[in-house]
């Protein structure tokens, strides 16, 4: 079917299509597993522990003191810091093969590319909010409450819009570009360590041999939103006017790379699969 006679792709139009994907990735994702939703908090409490081992015990990494006042826990502060990324790295290596494993039904019936791919970033949002609450009942524990919570709203619409934009248009480019998932894996790994999860940015030296690498680190996308949350829900501040608009900034990024990207190698994806 030409793009021209196909009916016009809306997401909310196609909601009901989305959720039902959502479903069907959060059913089999645990699937005949002894454990079942279990899983989806092993890893990353196992990562968790991991580096708070190694960079906590072995490192003697020291956290900054909680909004309370009282002194910071460095897992509790790791925990905030890999939270969203987990939810950044998953959403991107989940969907990047979903086009190509429902190329069959592509092929065969009309759905807009963009539903399995938006309903696979449901699915792991639906995960990412499980572990959105165990931080914060921990926080509640360590009785680090503020009125800045009440602004964690204001931050996480954004942080989906720009996730789900980049989930989106590399989910797109891989079925035209087949190595772009294994360029795609090797960045994920050097974004990881450019992003302030396991360190704090005031760590890095604002000058290194004449180059400006603290204002580099904070270019990052993922600095900010990271950076971000930890200023409103561990150290119970409110981000500067600047770093609200590089939070609305990054989603309308990611929009608008979304949509050109999806206008552009998306409409007829079932002919290059």
């Amino acid at each position: 079917m030409s793009t021209a006679a196909r009916p016009r792709a809306s997401i909310w139009a196609y909601r009901s299509l989305i959720w039902n994907f959502a479903q069907r990735d959060l059913k089999s994702r645990f699937k005949g597993t002894a454990l079942g939703w279990a899983w989806s908090l092993m890893a990353p409490l196992a990562t968790l522990m991991t580096y708070s081992l190694v960079f906590g015990v072995f490192f003697h990494s020291v956290a900054p003191k909680f909004g309370n006042g009282r002194p910071g826990f460095f897992a509790v502060w790791l925990l905030a810091g890999l939270v969203p990324w987990n939810f950044f790295l998953i959403a991107v290596l989940i969907s990047m093969p979903t086009l190509l494993a429902n190329g069959a039904m592509l092929q065969k019936v009309y759905f807009p590319s963009f539903a399995p791919i938006l309903g696979a970033v449901v699915a792991i949002l639906v995960q990412t909010l499980i572990e959105f609450t165990i931080l914060a009942v921990v926080l509640v524990i360590f009785g680090n409450i503020g009125l800045t919570w009440l602004l964690f709203p204001l931050w996480l619409v954004p942080f989906i819009v720009f996730v789900t934009g980049v989930a989106l248009s590399l989910a797109i480019l891989n079925v035209h570009i087949r190595d772009l998932a294994h360029l795609v894996n090797v960045a994920l790994q050097l974004l990881f360590f450019l992003t302030p999860i396991i360190y704090q940015i005031a760590a890095i030296p604002s000058v290194w041999h004449r180059i400006p690498v603290q204002d580099l680190v904070r270019l990052n996308p993922m600095a900010v939103y990271v950076d971000s949350l930890r200023q409103l829900v561990y150290d119970l501040q409110v981000p500067s006017i600047g770093v609200w608009l590089q939070i609305v900034g990054w989603a309308a990024g990611g929009v608008v790379l979304a949509f050109f990207v999806y206008r552009w190698r998306g409409l007829d994806i079932g002919e290059a699969i």
